[in-house]
């Protein structure tokens, strides 16, 4: 459920749709309730009078009981702070709670000052309440199922549904790469605090020595204040490049000349080690590869296109971005393809979902 559904998500599950006709062993479907005019067959509109805050939790959950009813197994995507939880939760008994984040310690971040406090102080009781009242959780990542179940519901089974990209849709980028300088692209729709992009800017603040032939390409929207932390470094204008919001030519124009990509660099905030972002698998999708802050769950340690670090370091990044050079986008897209791909990351928790099944009580 989605006040306004973003288009990053309804192109999520628009892939969703598409790989639920090659999983094995289970049928699947998807509905995403939000406000906003319905576009896709999957997308449903809240009635006008149900849209204000709270009812719309509460025209959710009674579609929920409805398919309780028709389906097998029922996953909801977590509600934060959602008070109709403690009356409806307890009478479906074929849900499973979806979960992207540590929901109460994600509140301050979202909402800074004292609604955020409030909002995790909610979350931490409701959140608690919902996930009791699951038969199990999906968590994108390991960390963030095994999170909710050992603080929530030690007893509960956890499964793993990590994002996914349709590798139809998503194309390499022609290969435009510089044979002298490195370019590096940071891709966000809006910079939140763990994307880290202050850390970049202070990393470049404090380092002793800037190659001259290094350019990072900031596409998305900044804040007044991100802007002038760039502004205020005072570095040629070549080292930052803001480019803002670009259309489908330009920014596929401007990736074919990047040598990596940058992941988030602060996900710590979040009290996180463990991520699973679209936008990691976007760039690997077309063909290059990834430098970023925390692990990404579905690839491997020793996966040679993307650099996980501890701490950023530009002398370290300019060099795994040359050493990127010699890699074909197609060589890169192909190693990536058996972890990215969403028929492939559905299964996964497909399979999850039988064997939990299986383990009911006959209803």
């Amino acid at each position: 459920m989605y006040r306004d559904l973003p288009s990053g998500i309804r192109k999520q599950i628009t892939w969703e749709q598409l790989a639920s006709k090659h999983l094995k062993g289970i049928e699947w479907s998807s509905l995403v309730v939000h406000g906003g005019e319905a576009v896709e067959p999957f997308e449903k509109r809240i009635p006008f009078a149900l849209r204000p805050m709270f009812l719309r939790n509460l025209y959710v959950w009674l579609i929920v009981i409805r398919l309780s009813r028709a389906y097998d197994l029922v996953l909801l995507r977590h509600i934060p702070f959602d008070p109709f939880v403690f009356l409806f939760a307890p009478l479906i008994r074929n849900r499973v709670s979806v979960h992207h984040s540590r929901e109460w310690q994600e509140m301050p971040l979202i909402r800074p000052g004292l609604a955020g406090r409030l909002a995790g102080s909610l979350e931490l009781v409701s959140g608690w309440f919902s996930v009791r009242c699951a038969i199990g959780v999906l968590g994108v990542t390991n960390e963030i199922a095994r999170f909710q179940v050992d603080r929530r519901a030690p007893a509960k089974p956890a499964g793993l549904y990590a994002n996914g990209i349709s590798l139809d849709d998503v194309e390499a980028v022609d290969d435009l790469r510089s044979s002298n300088s490195v370019h590096v692209v940071f891709i966000s729709n809006t910079f939140s605090e763990w994307h880290g992009l202050d850390r970049l800017v202070n990393a470049v603040r404090h380092s002793p020595m800037i190659p001259y032939d290094l350019t990072f390409h900031i596409i998305g929207h900044l804040s007044k204040l991100q802007k002038m932390q760039i502004t205020e470094l005072g570095l040629p204008a070549s080292l930052f490049r803001l480019h803002g919001f670009l259309a489908t030519d330009a920014y596929r124009s401007l990736l074919s000349t990047a040598d990596i990509g940058l992941g988030s660099l602060a996900m710590d905030r979040q009290s996180l080690t463990e991520g699973a972002t679209l936008k990691v698998r976007e760039m690997l999708g077309m063909g290059i590869a990834v430098y970023s802050g925390h692990m990404d769950t579905a690839l491997p340690a020793s996966f040679p296109f993307y650099r996980k670090v501890s701490s950023l370091d530009l002398g370290g990044l300019e060099r795994f971005a040359r050493s990127m050079k010699q890699h074909s986008r197609l060589e890169i897209r192909k190693a990536a393809a058996p972890f990215i791909d969403k028929v492939a990351t559905m299964q996964v928790a497909a399979d999850w979902l039988s064997e939990l099944h299986a383990g009911l009580p006959d209803r």
